[in-house]
Order: structure tokens, then sequence, then C-alpha cells
């Protein structure tokens, strides 16, 4: 048995899932500015070697190489609910002339607005990823990246999100992830 973290309680790999996903545990933020939804989920490295591998049990050499891949780097998933924001665009006047902006923006733009702030610190987006899927999805969705010189144990600071839209010109985006309730993640006890 082979387990990772810090001294809060053990749990199973589909138990971490769900306890990181939980909005109750503090690490999957939602707001809605002027009618437009948010949603940050923080992604803790183990939760992201789960979703890579897509399973629950990895053998351990495996987990080791692909968490190895994620250090150095803080990962979220970043949403925009699709219906509210395309409404925006809608109320703009020339909508094909936006629509493909807002494409645009999002596949080559948005990572210029989007930055972290911990503690004193302010971390540029170092990568920020738009999701292939969101022609179907509810949301536009985005993998992001912060350089990180802490681990998720030593860090106590909150992580406070700040996404200003220079497209649109909405309003300042701030979702917080409390470094407590990063803390408080509980430790992954693979088998």
């Amino acid at each position: 048995m082979m387990v990772l973290a810090s001294c809060n309680r053990s749990v199973s790999p589909s138990e971490y899932v769900k306890y990181v996903e939980n909005p109750n545990n503090g690490l999957k933020i939602k707001q809605e500015i002027n009618g437009v939804g948010y949603t940050l989920q923080y992604q803790p490295i183990d939760y992201c070697v789960m979703q890579e591998e897509r399973s629950f049990s990895i053998p351990s050499e495996t987990f080791k190489a692909e968490y190895d891949r994620f250090k150095g780097l803080e990962h979220y998933t970043f949403r925009i609910e699709k219906g509210a924001m395309d409404s925006l665009v809608n109320k703009l006047g020339d909508t094909s002339k936006y629509k493909k902006g807002i494409t645009e923006y999002f596949d080559f733009w948005i990572q210029k607005d989007i930055k972290l702030v911990e503690g004193i610190d302010t971390i540029p987006c170092s990568i920020c990823q738009a999701d292939a899927n969101t022609g179907m999805a509810s949301s536009y969705a985005f993998t992001l990246g912060f350089s990180n010189k802490n681990t998720q144990e030593e860090s106590q600071a909150d992580r406070v999100l700040i996404f200003e839209n220079k497209f649109l010109h909405t309003d300042k985006v701030m979702l917080c992830v409390k470094g407590k309730d990063i803390k408080n993640i509980p430790v992954l006890k693979l088998m």
C-alpha cells in the first residue's frame, strides 16, 4: 500500500475524487456575475493523475511518473456558462463578428486575462487549454496551470483566480479557493 500527502485522513481513489469535486469542500467555487455563471475547480496533482489515467487503479510506478509530470504547476478547470455568455454576445449587434471574435479570444487570447493571486504573489497563467468539446457542452471550459514554487502542503495562502474579459469588457471575476480547504484535502490511499 502507498500513501501520499500530509497527515489528513486517508481515502480511496473514488472517495478522493468525490471529495475534490464536492462544492461543500471549498475546492469547486461557483459564482454568477451579470447573469453569467463561472466555476473554478482546484485540481490537486493526485486528482490530475487520476483524470489523466481515467482510472482509480493505477500502478504505483505509473502514478509516480504521471505525478512528476504534473509537478511545478497548480492545476484548475475554469468554466464559463455558455448560454449566458452567448446571450451577451447576441446583444452586441453583429453577432457573427462577435461569435468569431469570442471563439478566437477563447482559443488564443484568454490566457493573458487570467491570473492567480496566492498570498502576495500574482502569478500569470502558464497554461490555458480550451476544452475541445465545447460545441455541445453547456459551458466553455479551460484547463489552467500556474507556476508554483510551493507544494500544496507548504502553502497556507488563499488562491484567487482573477479573470478580466477584455474582449467583451465584462466585470472582473474573482474566484477564491481558501488555503485551509486545500490543506484539508484528504490523503490519497493507493493500493
